[in-house]
């Protein structure tokens, strides 16, 4: 009895400590999460829900088709548009559920930036179709990604100014395991990461989240722009883009007229946004109104020709128009109203293009 009494100690401690040393990084994913689970702790287990989805290639694939669209000016997707785009597929729903959760809880740590999924390697997947400009993203050979999270601090107003600027340039990376856990693989640099598969969970870091609106007298910026029908602007037989913009105040003065160079049309493939980054001055309400008109051209050149375009009445004010020089052959690519009271999220849809303003 004694000896029966003194294996049944040993064997248990042997697997307490076998126990002990398994111990995963991350707890299973039912683990209890709430408005008081860590910063890190909550992007840990994004970071494991997207790695497990990621290990079908229909769901890479998707995450590169997304991020080549740079529809937040760089190599991401959000994870609300993942919900929202998979929310409906039976297999996905639990996943989702549980991504909606953690987002709900990460946005309040982070000045309700957006939770993301940002993955370097499109940029050189983007980058070498200029060379094979006939690849097709469904051709593009994708590994089950490594996870990395991103090295910042919990962004609460005081401590905005906590953003980790000397983060080393390593980061460990991680595999994710079916049943929830994860295991470190290595550490991983720029380098490998804009040439290898690696998903990097964070926050956005738009700035419109910090001024949503704009100050009396403040500097404002056109030239924020995305080309949703690139051939309907200017056919690939005629080459680079050649943009000008109108931009004119509430009574009918000129604001800004500027001719851009020659633009790639690189930079405007799958959705892509650009930013020209056109200064408009400031916008003083007493000289510019409450509102300006946008007005965006595509250069063809021809002959001298002049157009005097119409405003009908805006928020009780005055009807009217503005004459602009333009040739022959331009393409008029519509105009929209930029109202003051506008947020800085405000999406602009012009024919073919949409744009946004910054302040």
């Amino acid at each position: 009895m004694k000896k029966c009494f003194q294996l049944t100690i040993a064997v248990f401690l042997i697997v307490g400590l076998l126990t002990k040393c398994q111990t995963p990084l991350v707890n299973n994913r039912l683990e209890s999460i709430n408005e008081h689970t860590p910063l890190r702790k909550l992007q840990e287990k994004v970071m494991v829900e997207i790695l497990n989805l990621a290990k079908e290639d229909q769901f890479r694939q998707y995450i590169l088709v997304e991020c080549l669209k740079q529809k937040h000016g760089d190599y991401n997707v959000y994870i609300t548009d993942i919900i929202a785009s998979h929310r409906e597929i039976d297999k996905y729903k639990k996943s989702m559920v549980l991504l909606e959760q953690l987002v709900g809880l990460i946005k309040p740590l982070v000045n309700n930036n957006e939770p993301l999924v940002f993955y370097p390697r499109a940029e050189t997947i983007e980058d070498g179709r200029v060379d094979h400009p006939e690849a097709r993203s469904a051709d593009v050979i994708m590994s089950e990604p490594l996870g990395v999270i991103q090295p910042i601090e919990s962004l609460s107003d005081e401590q905005s100014s906590q953003r980790i600027s000397s983060a080393p340039e390593g980061v460990d990376a991680y595999r994710a395991n079916i049943n929830g856990t994860w295991t470190w693989v290595q550490v991983v640099d720029e380098e490998f990461a804009w040439e290898n598969d690696v998903y990097v969970v964070g926050t956005d870091e738009n700035v419109e989240l910090y001024n949503n609106g704009r100050l009396d007298g403040g500097a404002e910026y056109a030239g924020l722009i995305q080309i949703t029908n690139l051939n309907a602007v200017e056919h690939w037989t005629s080459g680079k883009l050649e943009l000008k913009v109108i931009v004119v105040s509430a009574t009918g003065t000129e604001v800004s007229v500027r001719k851009f160079d020659k633009t790639k049309r690189k930079h405007f493939r799958n959705n892509a946004w650009y930013d020209f980054n056109h200064s408009l001055g400031n916008w003083n309400k007493t000289t510019f109104g409450n509102f300006m008109i946008e007005n965006w051209w595509e250069r063809d050149g021809g002959s001298s020709s002049t157009s005097t375009i119409g405003i009908p009445s805006t928020n009780g004010g005055p009807n009217f128009s503005y004459t602009i020089n333009h040739g022959s052959w331009d393409n008029d690519l519509g105009k929209a109203t930029v109202q003051f009271t506008d947020p800085l999220t405000q999406l602009y849809q012009i024919s073919y293009m949409n744009f946004k303003r910054k302040f």
